[in-house]
């Protein structure tokens, strides 16, 4: 490598190994990558969407984004968060989509309350004439943006998002509708 940089054994000087490999077997150089913008990860996003009918995230396994010369969602989602490449920093990609196409982001969920939840729960029953489960029909709970029984319940057992813990779906109902614990 000094040989590349110090212009030693018939090289010009100032060059790298990665210099070296880029120019001859166009292998991607890491240390001359473009800058980014939040535009064209949006756009390589709704691809990714078209393609596969889900959104990317920074674990994906289809790491390689098709037609951009090798770019990772790891390393995007990287440079979202550090602002590398022209990007301002402090973000996701998860962040990103939640901002600007409305996918539910895990890391940024609001806070739960009992009340929330069993006025959702009371709608559940007004509709169907039982009580949800974790694992019942419907999964999804409507007009929640994305939020599932399943969540629910598990927020209620260990406490996250605002809630005491300790506690379950069916144990909530049963205290505050008279629905019958399991």
């Amino acid at each position: 490598m000094h040989a590349l940089d110090m212009g030693l054994r018939g090289f010009p000087g100032g060059g790298s190994l990665p210099d070296l490999l880029e120019k001859h077997r166009g292998v991607r150089n890491i240390g001359r990558l473009p800058p980014l913008t939040e535009e064209q990860v949006l756009a390589w996003a709704d691809d990714y969407f078209a393609a596969h009918a889900k959104w990317p995230i920074a674990r994906c396994p289809e790491q390689v984004i098709p037609g951009t010369g090798g770019e990772r969602w790891n390393a995007v989602d990287q440079a979202l968060g550090t602002g590398l490449r022209g990007l301002p920093g402090g973000g996701s990609l998860a962040s990103l989509l939640a901002e600007h196409r409305g996918v539910r982001n895990r890391a940024g969920l609001p806070p739960l309350t009992e009340e929330q939840i069993l006025a959702w729960a009371d709608a559940y029953f007004a509709a169907r004439g039982r009580w949800p489960t974790e694992r019942g029909p419907g999964q999804v709970i409507p007009g929640t943006g994305g939020e599932r029984w399943s969540a629910i319940e598990q927020a209620l057992r260990k406490g996250h998002r605002g809630l005491r813990g300790g506690s379950s779906l069916p144990r909530l109902l049963a205290k505050h509708r008279a629905a019958s614990a399991r």
